[in-house]
């Protein structure tokens, strides 16, 4: 409707709707709140008012620019126009689709016709700035106040918009509505009243569709799976234990069933959720994690989702998921001070206990999670990076077997190279370079890297298991016991715990990594730095999780310097020292594969875990023998000759030469060739005035 330009006839109305998201029903609301709420005495002021748009709404444009600006006669005006406004729009109707979507919503969710109006107040005040405007003029409302504005409103009695308004009422169990009800907290009415989903009151006012469509940026059909049961053999039992007890709870409407499913990202959670659906003939519904716009949508409001889900879906006989969990159960606007705190974390576990529908949690760490929380999922399933066989056939499907042996290796060796990366990785590389070869190769190892860095991780380089010289052979160690037959006892004796000692260099690793090869089985190495966190706890954590490894992957665990777990209790300074010992003890008994420790200080060990190896074997200096054949072979490798023997002669005097000491020099040769056989003794001889230097050194200030 125009503005009248002639304001001076008190029988021409002036109010609005003017704004084009104006209806008159907000105008019949907003002059309600202006006179019978008492919000004139906020947007009239002293010299003018306070909300000018709003003004121009209530019909009041005229006095707006008035030099000699009268409160009272403001007033006089408001009522006048709220007057003529009563005797043209006698009745007030719901504008654009909102009346027959509302209609709809309640059909589908059983609403009465009292929950309609609220609902239907909470859309337009959402979606219309003018009754926005008009509710902020009211002020701070507590929530009784709340309660006496929303009474005089709708025409709906206080006691029953306490029930109505309640966590057990309809509109919030549905997610309709987010509603502060502490009675401490003073805010606006429209942070008191809000819809829970942002993108809802749009929908159901200017969209026509099924009712079920008002909620599609609220949850959303998941696509199905690509994975198979084949991908998940590692989590067999806990996949056939998930899929029967879901069969069950869907034929019998059972009420709060719950699956958390928690690792690290990329292990496969999202995709079992939807295989397992798959697998049941039925629908499974993602709890959305962003609005229309694609911004991320707040704790609170996917909870609100959750429960539109819940009882939109409720007579579906659907499964839902949702993604992400550690925002809900650890947000502050969740989980705040005190008695609302208290409130929260209760009614958290309420949600869990009564859900309409199965529910998969999913989460990628469960330390935020109260255990009053886990206690009330029926099933736990921790995924893991999958047991290494598995991990490559993944990647040999994924990428159809184009990928070279070397960089396979590679990825499979890497623990956090997950199978989202890889596959993600695969899929993009193969987009531009289809054939296999070293491009292809090197664009897989490219993306690859860069997600890992990103993440935190170590290169795929730098996550390579130990490699071996070709031209290593057991008998290039000097140990104290004799190690025949050492393969084929663990052979038919898999288990078995090992302490390998003796000086820096011996070959205690490289005789781990022989051993692993000679039995066809994986070597997962594992070192101080991998382990020892400075956090509490943490450290016997990394311990756990280490042996849990290698018992998925089935591999020869190795762990180096042992002494900085194993420490001699009786030296500890920390209690954090005694438990991390008792955690490595504790896991060692409980290992049912081979485990081997190595060590350059056994006196420093634990006398207990002395008693718990098997075997200790003394890793020795090499003897004359083994010197001349490693520096033999190391000659052949350079390209040196030594035909006077002189050189080879050089090292018979030499008693603390290890494997260790040529593997150094052979590494020199790589950016310092030596011109001959006495540069390559020269080169040894030095690596072991290192060794008899460092011991004859003084500390210190002692001479």
């Amino acid at each position: 409707m125009p503005i009248p330009r002639s304001l001076n006839r008190s029988n021409v109305r002036s109010s609005g709707p003017h704004n084009a998201d104006t209806c008159p029903l907000t105008l019949k609301w907003s002059f309600m709140m202006m006179l019978d709420l008492g919000g004139h005495q906020n947007l009239i002021q002293r010299h003018g008012f306070n909300d000018d748009e709003l003004a121009i709404e209530l019909g009041l444009q005229a006095l707006i620019d008035e030099e000699d600006f009268h409160p009272r006669q403001a007033l006089l005006r408001l009522k006048g126009e709220r007057k003529l406004f009563d005797e043209t729009f006698t009745t007030c109707d719901y504008p654009d689709m909102l009346e027959e979507n509302l209609e709809a919503l309640g059909e589908l969710l059983g609403l009465d016709a009292a929950e309609l109006r609220i609902l239907g107040f909470c859309v337009l005040m959402q979606t219309d700035p003018t009754l926005n405007n008009a509710a902020d003029e009211l002020g701070m409302l507590g929530f009784n106040r709340m309660l006496a504005v929303l009474s005089t409103l709708l025409d709906i009695q206080q006691l029953q918009l306490t029930r109505y308004l309640s966590n057990d009422g309809q509109l919030v169990r549905a997610g309709l509505l987010e509603v502060n009800t502490l009675s401490c907290s003073v805010t606006n009415l429209s942070s008191r009243l809000s819809v829970g989903n942002s993108d809802l009151p749009g929908l159901m006012r200017f969209n026509q569709d099924e009712p079920i469509e008002l909620f599609k940026y609220a949850f959303r059909l998941s696509p199905p799976g690509t994975l198979g049961l084949d991908k998940y053999e590692h989590l067999r039992q806990h996949v056939d234990i998930a899929q029967a007890y879901l069969a069950k709870a869907l034929v019998e409407g059972r009420s709060g069933v719950n699956i958390l499913l928690y690792g690290p990202p990329g292990t496969g959670k999202t995709q079992l959720s939807r295989l397992l659906a798959k697998t049941l003939n039925t629908d499974l519904y993602e709890i959305a994690c962003t609005d229309s716009d694609g911004d991320p949508v707040s704790a609170s409001q996917r909870l609100c989702a959750l429960r539109s889900a819940m009882s939109v879906l409720h007579s579906h006989k659907s499964l839902l998921v949702l993604d992400e969990i550690e925002d809900i159960f650890d947000s502050p606007t969740l989980m705040g001070m005190g008695a609302r705190s208290k409130a929260q974390k209760g009614w958290i576990n309420r949600m869990l206990e009564e859900n309409a529908l199965p529910c998969f949690w999913l989460s990628n760490s469960v330390e935020s999670l109260d255990a009053a929380h886990i206690r009330r999922f029926d099933l736990v399933i921790n995924l893991p990076n999958p047991p290494r066989a598995q991990r490559e056939q993944i990647i040999r499907d994924c990428s159809a077997d184009k990928l070279g042996n070397e960089l396979v290796e590679k990825l499979i060796d890497h623990e956090h190279a997950t199978p989202a990366v890889i596959t993600r990785a695969v899929r993009i590389a193969r987009s531009l370079n289809p054939r296999a070869g070293k491009k292809l190769d090197a664009t897989v190892e490219c993306l690859v890297d860069s997600t890992l860095k990103a993440q935190g991780f170590d290169k795929l380089e730098g996550a390579q298991g130990q490699r071996l010289p070709s031209f290593y052979s057991p008998e290039l160690i000097n140990t104290d016991v004799p190690l025949d037959g050492l393969v084929e006892g663990l052979r038919k004796h898999a288990e078995a715990r090992l302490c390998f000692y003796g000086p820096p260099g011996t070959g205690k690793t490289a005789f781990g990594c022989w051993l692993a090869q000679e039995l066809d089985r994986p070597l997962m190495v594992q070192r101080v730095s991998d382990l020892v966190s400075p956090y509490v706890g943490q450290t016997e954590q990394n311990l756990a999780e280490a042996f849990a490894q290698a018992t998925q992957d089935g591999a020869v665990l190795l762990l180096d310097e042992v002494d900085s777990f194993l420490q001699d209790r009786r030296k500890a300074k920390q209690s954090w020292e005694v438990t991390a010992v008792n955690e490595m003890l504790t896991q060692m008994e409980s290992y049912r594969g081979l485990f081997i420790a190595s060590t350059n200080l056994i006196r420093d060990l634990d006398e207990a875990s002395l008693r718990r190896f098997d075997m200790k074997i003394y890793f020795g200096y090499l003897d004359q023998p083994q010197v001349q054949q490693l520096f033999s072979t190391h000659l052949q490798a350079l390209k040196l000759k030594d035909p006077t023997k002189t050189a080879s002669l050089r090292l018979r005097s030499e008693q603390q030469l290890t494997p260790g000491d040529f593997a150094s020099v052979a590494r020199q040769a790589r950016f310092k060739p030596f011109d001959n056989a006495n540069e390559l003794a020269s080169a040894l001889i030095a690596e072991t005035r290192l060794k008899t230097a460092g011991k004859q050194r003084p500390i210190g200030f002692v001479h």
